[in-house]
């Protein structure tokens, strides 16, 4: 959920952990899809997921369905998901670890229960692939905007593999994949922070991206920050019934959102540049449940102000939305006309779909968080690890006191980059 900072026009890597890729990269895609490389349904079967051969999928219970899925944590995926169906190579501009890199497209298993498809990027260390395959990190995204020019694969505003956290661990011999998310970049809309859609896309990326012949591993772990830490916790949920053919090690939640339906109940009228990043994330929250249900319509507690975002927030990227909010004077308070805890139907829905469920973890997690975090609270975050150690999960909670919502991932990877590094088995 990683908000724009509004003093500037464009956020830096380590800020926004937003990752894209150069103007040459749209270029190729816009040239037209025969630069991909199409995978027919024989090839795909014969390619498949790791996992068609290690469960049974019942059709009744993965039917798409009128209404989004709720937090009964039960694994129903979509018959076909995980497969890749296109694949584009990255100019060598984009890749500059030396590395092969791709923009693919694959199925998933959407917020409505029925396959999707779904973008993403690809890039794995140079050099011959070690003895197995090169372990994988599924990097989930923060808040970039809900509109499909916002999605990483399709951004202009940096390189990915610039990043240096990203070149360390390409470096380190680990392969990177990138979901864009369902919705952004791909036909119908975006349902922001849905934790089952995020989560499935995390995972089925890494399916998708070992039949790109990439030389990736069945081992696998999930990092994010913000909107990625939430997808990364929700991950955690289910990778390893959703997902049993890959080696599912653990997961790394950055200033996750474990609670909308808590954040929303804030109020400040502070102007500091989280408080208005965090302003920016509620008309995506309310867009993000309308995309996966009609009834789910909450516009009306906006304030007359707050309406007029409305454009905004569904064609436009963070950045704009920042702007907009900035140039509107709008708050934590001056946002609702009615306060939204006071609606039971939104805080059901946020209940229902957005929050993190609390279940015993097979795998470690490890929580990191920033005690002067405006956008996502210490005290909401530091709960749900508590709630989760309770269940007998292995949960392994950090709080920076001097770290706010950007500043916690340079702080704390000291203590991150390690960890993920042991789940791998790469210590």
């Amino acid at each position: 959920m990683t908000t724009a900072r509004p003093v500037r026009k464009r956020r830096t890597a380590r800020r926004a952990t937003t990752v894209a890729v150069t103007a040459a990269t749209v270029t190729a895609l816009a040239v037209g899809l025969t630069a991909f490389t199409d995978v027919g349904t024989d090839q795909a079967a014969a390619a498949g997921p790791d996992r068609d051969q290690q469960r049974n999928t019942s059709a009744a219970s993965t039917a798409s369905t009128a209404k989004a899925e709720s937090h009964d944590t039960a694994v129903r995926p979509a018959p076909g998901s995980g497969r890749l169906t296109k694949a584009v190579d990255l100019p060598a501009s984009a890749r500059p670890h030396g590395g092969p890199g791709k923009v693919i497209e694959y199925t998933s298993t959407g917020a409505n229960g029925g396959l999707v498809t779904v973008s993403g990027m690809v890039f794995a260390p140079a050099g011959k692939p070690p003895k197995g395959g090169w372990p994988t990190i599924s990097l989930s995204h923060g808040t970039v905007g809900n509109a499909d020019q916002c999605a990483p694969s399709r951004s202009e505003a940096q390189t990915f593999t610039h990043d240096p956290e990203i070149r360390r661990w390409l470096d380190r011999g680990v392969a990177i994949v990138a979901t864009d998310y369902e919705g952004l970049g791909t036909p119908g809309p975006h349902p922001y922070l849905h934790a089952r859609s995020a989560a499935y896309g995390s995972i089925d990326i890494v399916h998708a991206a070992r039949q790109a012949k990439l030389g990736l591993s069945r081992t696998w772990a999930v990092m994010g920050h913000s909107q990625g830490g939430h997808a990364a916790v929700n991950t955690a949920v289910y990778a390893t019934r959703y997902a049993p053919g890959l080696d599912f090690r653990g997961a790394l939640a950055t200033a996750p959102p474990t609670k909308m339906s808590s954040l929303v109940r804030d109020r400040s009228d502070s102007p500091s540049e989280e408080r208005i990043g965090r302003t920016s994330l509620y008309p995506l929250v309310v867009d993000g449940l309308l995309a996966i249900d009609p009834d789910y319509d909450f516009t009306h507690l906006y304030s007359d102000r707050a309406r007029q975002l409305i454009p905004t927030a569904r064609n436009e990227c963070s950045d704009a939305i920042v702007a907009q909010i900035v140039q509107l004077g709008l708050n934590d308070r001056t946002f609702w006309k009615q306060r939204p805890e006071t609606e039971p139907a939104l805080m059901n829905a946020m209940r229902e779909h957005v929050d993190t469920p609390v279940v015993k973890l097979d795998r470690p997690i490890m929580i990191v968080q920033g005690a002067k975090d405006e956008v996502v609270q210490a005290p909401v975050t530091s709960a749900y690890a508590r709630d989760l150690q309770k269940t007998g999960s292995k949960v392994t909670y950090r709080e920076y006191p001097t770290a706010d919502h950007f500043t916690v991932v340079e702080q704390s990877e000291a203590e991150t980059m390690p960890w993920l590094e042991r789940q791998l088995g790469l210590r």
